[in-house]
């Protein structure tokens, strides 16, 4: 009697054990998709999106029939941002699919979409999208681009560079400075000019990035920026540069009207020991703008011996505090060298 109650017992705990994991199962799915259906509900879908994009790849089953509700943007929209933090790959010619769509939005996060989890599948639909009427799309096309094509294939960034929206041609100067795109060089300086001066900044910066001794003319005639801060990123970048002409172009940059580049170039001088920068320190020492006296006193101290320690001497008395600090420290450097 006592084996059978047992067996009966154990026969129970089984079959209560897999109702309890179906059960489970059934309320996971369950929620899934009533999440899935107040992507539909605007009162709801922002928070049921953000639920959903928590869950992983487990939602995609439930998620990818919704690219195909041609009668409702949000849900597509909403469909492909949850696919995207999935990051999962087979879905990736549904979502190439999208690039067509009707809506703009939709073909923007398909290619944010692709960006994340496309492949080499990917790049040729991705390239012959880049024509899309909207900016929008483009700059999620080259995003997703830069992401996937090869590190060495610079031409279709070049080629965005001429893009009438400014933030499409900025993010191709910065994709062509991540790869040190050495071929683009010359169309990069052709936007020295361009109107928007944050596709200006990013040129300078994507120069000094690529570094090569053809990036010395178009820093040079950036320094003559209207915009402050891209002439003094201008300097910098040319301060990094190897090669001939490079100390040339500085010391002619030294003579410059804004204080604030003449102390990047006699820095830039410095820290190349340029066999210059003792010569453009010791004028910029009678220099009225703090910055440039104090960029001379740090270069001095770097590289100067004797008679520089002399020049230096009497800066330590009459004048402002921050140039006598940094007069002090630099014969103090001096000294320890002689």
């Amino acid at each position: 009697m006592f084996k059978k109650i047992l067996a009966v017992t154990v026969c129970l705990v089984f079959v209560l054990s897999g109702q309890m994991v179906y059960a489970e199962k059934s309320t996971g799915n369950a929620k899934i998709k009533r999440l899935v259906s107040q992507l539909y509900e605007r009162k709801y879908s922002n928070d049921a999106q953000r639920n959903l994009e928590n869950y992983g790849p487990e939602v995609v089953v439930y998620v990818l029939p919704l690219l195909n509700d041609k009668n409702n943007e949000r849900a597509r929209v909403a469909a492909l941002s949850i696919l995207a933090k999935t990051g999962d790959s087979s879905i990736e010619d549904k979502v190439i699919v999208m690039l067509s769509d009707r809506s703009y939005r939709v073909r923007q996060k398909a290619a944010k979409a692709l960006a994340v989890f496309g492949t080499d599948k990917s790049i040729e639909p991705l390239k012959k999208a880049l024509n899309d009427y909207n900016p929008n799309v483009r700059y999620g096309i080259l995003m997703a681009l830069e992401h996937i094509s090869p590190k060495g294939e610079s031409d279709l960034f070049i080629a965005s560079l001429g893009d009438v929206d400014p933030r499409v041609r900025m993010f191709a100067v910065k994709a062509l400075g991540n790869t040190k795109a050495k071929n683009a060089v010359p169309y990069l300086g052709q936007l020295a000019n361009d109107f928007d001066p944050a596709v200006r900044m990013s040129v300078v910066k994507s120069l000094g990035e690529i570094n090569t001794p053809e990036c010395l003319e178009p820093l040079a005639y950036m320094v003559n920026d209207p915009e402050t801060q891209i002439r003094i990123k201008a300097v910098e970048a040319l301060g990094n540069l190897k090669g001939p002409g490079v100390d040339e172009v500085l010391v002619e940059i030294s003579n410059s009207y804004d204080p604030r580049v003449v102390s990047q170039a006699i820095i830039a001088l410095g820290k190349n020991k340029s066999p210059m920068a003792i010569e453009v320190a010791t004028r910029g020492l009678d220099d009225e703008h703090m910055a440039v006296k104090i960029a001379s006193i740090d270069v001095l101290g770097d590289m100067g011996g004797k008679k520089e320690k002399e020049l230096l001497e009497p800066l330590l008395k009459g004048e402002e505090t921050s140039a006598r600090k940094a007069s002090k420290a630099a014969l103090d450097k001096i000294n320890s060298k002689i």
